[in-house]
């Protein structure tokens, strides 16, 4: 059970190293990612199709374009921010949540401030970078379940109903939910 946790939590962090913001590397960190799920047999199929659908669609982009899509899907359209609060409170009760979220991070001795670089508290790369970490399986699995999925459902919904011509990114939405949602299924 500690290698599954282990699998788990690598998976987790090289999701969220390729949903970070673009680097010389993503190419290289794509690899990475795809043998960390191959390594873990634990995820449908379908998780590893998706990530190669995101390598086979950057694969001919600069890095330049890539970072521009980057920013235009995640940080200039609200319909796809990876600010998941967004996605489940509105108003002082997101307040609240990001407020409790910090506790939560807090609690588990989680370095947010060295690891979100300015990212809010909600923002996915932080949440799977979080839950890579997160020793407390009951506490894991009830903020997958009642944070995580319900908020990439409807990032994964937004993704497919607005046919945006930089949605290069949905592969790894989709992937990401598919991970999530199996690992939670799993510790039911």
């Amino acid at each position: 059970m500690v290698e599954d946790a282990e699998n788990q939590g690598e998976v987790y962090e090289q999701l969220a190293g390729i949903l970070s913001y673009p680097r010389e590397n993503i190419k290289d960190a794509t690899q990475e990612c795809l043998t960390a799920l191959l390594g873990n047999s634990n995820y449908p199929e379908g998780v590893v199709k998706e990530i190669k659908e995101f390598e086979k669609s950057i694969a001919a982009l600069s890095l330049d374009d890539l970072q521009g899509i980057y920013s235009h899907t995640f940080e200039l359209t609200s319909d796809y921010t990876m600010d998941l609060g967004y996605y489940l409170f509105e108003g002082f009760k997101r307040t609240n949540f990001l407020v409790s979220l910090k506790g939560m991070y807090k609690a588990n001795k989680f370095p947010y401030d060295a690891i979100a670089k300015g990212e809010l508290p909600d923002n996915l790369v932080v949440i799977l970078k979080f839950m890579a970490v997160l020793k407390d399986g009951k506490l894991k699995n009830e903020f997958r379940e009642t944070i995580v999925i319900k908020a990439l459902e409807k990032l994964a919904k937004n993704f497919e109903t607005k046919n945006d011509e930089y949605s290069q990114y949905k592969h790894l939405i989709r992937a990401v939910m598919s991970v999530v949602d199996t690992d939670v299924k799993q510790a039911a």
